[in-house]
């Protein structure tokens, strides 16, 4: 089984299309999860005749022990997912987790909705059709905090676009949201760029 599953974005770009049956939903809104995720979110956007898309701003919290290891993610909306296996082996309090998750919102999130969008609120959500789109996706921790807001956001649907997915976040997601495009199940994920012979 050949390890690499892409050439570059364009060539995942067009498995995903490929898949994606974006005219099965009226009034849909495409919206990005990830920087990375821009770049198929905009194609799917112009491809699909679609007029509005957005970019959901997400940060992860990560363990003051260990600056690699995220133990929650917080959106714009100021919904919120936690580890809580992660968050009991570290013996970390919720104290630290949510003055965590406030100083990440207050530095880098709001920072991101003044400088990309004015200051101004993520489109309405509610009784849309939502595809969240991403690049990769290995815990789905981020996925995972933007399906979170789109219900929040009283979504009318939640669909999820992805060219490459860790085969067990894959299997949580397809429980949770209306439809999943997934050009690659993975089983031992490893990292996304690890699937791509150029990025």
């Amino acid at each position: 089984m050949k390890l690499k599953k892409f050439k570059n974005r364009q060539e995942a770009l067009e498995k995903l299309l490929s898949i994606l049956d974006i005219r099965a939903a009226d009034d849909m809104v495409v919206i990005s999860i990830n920087k990375n995720g821009n770049f198929y979110a905009r194609e799917i956007a112009m491809k699909g005749g679609l007029l509005e898309g957005d970019f959901l701003f997400i940060e992860e919290i990560k363990s003051p022990q260990n600056k690699e290891t995220s133990l929650a993610a917080i959106s714009e909306t100021k919904d919120y997912i936690l580890i809580d296996e992660l968050i009991d082996a570290f013996e970390i309090t919720d104290d630290y987790v949510f003055n965590e998750a406030e100083r990440v919102y207050e530095e880098k999130i709001l920072q991101n909705i003044y400088q990309f969008r004015g200051g101004e609120s993520i489109i309405s959500l509610q009784n849309r059709n939502v595809l969240l789109v991403d690049e990769g996706a290995n815990t789905g921790l981020t996925l995972l905090c933007a399906i979170k807001s789109c219900i929040s956001k009283k979504a009318a649907s939640i669909n999820v676009a992805i060219p490459v997915i860790a085969k067990d976040t894959a299997r949580v997601i397809e429980k949770l949201v209306d439809n999943t495009y997934f050009v690659y199940k993975i089983e031992d994920f490893v990292d996304t760029d690890f699937y791509f012979k150029e990025k």
